[in-house]
């Protein structure tokens, strides 16, 4: 009998053991669940980021010209629906190689780390395309000339805050306009009899282009092992600087769909290392491999 109560004492204390623990990790606020959902491996927001995010990204893509066949829209694709498991397994593994941050995982609390972006992580993806776009220089040189001066240059010149903020706004809509018109308006023209070609209107800006043997090489740089990461994240990062600048953020509505501006440190390691994860797809899906240009 003695030998009884004591197991039932000991089993009692196991069940109080497990229930306390198991109260402890299903609590909203601690926990190691609770960590690992809200931010330290996974957090729901992840899939908002990464749904609106792909749809905006891929329209971009085909508005730009960065994806040139279906082949590539494919991979492309896949990628992104990697995208996720990939970052989440490379954040955990960060965490864990990490002599702080594991002691914070395995004691159900969150580390506070700057280390690795999945906005930026994902520019991989499309950014290694930027060629194909850059291929109708034009319109590029042209609506960018239009922000330079809109945005940059006469803003400096005038004191009103409110007719800086209608210089500003007209100079986005203007080089929006100019390369769109650059662009596609000689297909539309042919539509519109009434609208003029923009090569009769804009002149080198609707005309201007790169050889395809240019355009070829610019592509072996992006999507090399050893080249496209550094190319890639030198491209985030001067993205990164760009549209954080106070010139920018100040135009009210506009700023809500700007990046943040984060540490050089977490643009440059997170868009290289969505690179090579990028470049590791498209070798695993056509089984070729580019180390250097």
């Amino acid at each position: 009998m003695r030998g009884y109560r004591a197991l039932q004492r000991r089993t009692r204390g196991l069940s109080d053991a497990v229930e306390e623990l198991l109260s402890h990790e299903f609590d909203w606020s601690v926990g190691h669940l609770t960590a690992l959902l809200n931010g330290c491996v996974f957090a729901p927001s992840l899939l908002t980021f990464w749904l609106v995010n792909g749809v905006l990204d891929f329209s971009t893509a085909f508005l730009l010209g960065t994806v040139s066949s279906p082949g590539g829209l494919v991979v492309r694709v896949v990628a992104y629906v990697l995208l996720v498991p990939t970052f989440l397994l490379l954040r955990m593994a960060y965490y864990l190689g990490h002599p702080t941050h594991r002691r914070s995982v395995l004691s159900g609390a969150c580390p506070s780390s700057d280390a690795l972006s999945l906005d930026w992580f994902s520019v991989g993806i499309l950014a290694t395309g930027l060629p194909l776009a850059l291929q109708t220089l034009g319109p590029w040189i042209g609506s960018n000339l239009v922000f330079l001066v809109g945005l940059f240059v006469l803003p400096r010149f005038v004191a009103s805050e409110r007719i800086q903020l209608v210089v500003k706004t007209t100079s986005l809509l203007g080089g929006s306009a100019v390369f769109l018109y650059a662009s596609y308006g000689a297909v539309a023209a042919e539509m519109l009899p009434l609208l003029p070609p923009p090569a009769n209107t804009l002149g080198w800006v609707a005309t201007l282009t790169l050889g395809d043997a240019t355009v070829g090489r610019l592509l072996a740089v992006t999507n090399s092992l050893l080249t496209g990461p550094v190319v890639v994240a030198a491209v985030a990062l001067l993205s990164n600087r760009v549209l954080t600048r106070p010139e920018l953020t100040s135009i009210p509505l506009v700023r809500y769909s700007l990046p943040a501006r984060d540490p050089a440190r977490r643009v440059l390691t997170s868009a290289a290392l969505g690179t090579l994860f990028y470049l590791g797809v498209v070798a695993v899906w056509t089984g070729r491999v580019a180390v250097l240009p």
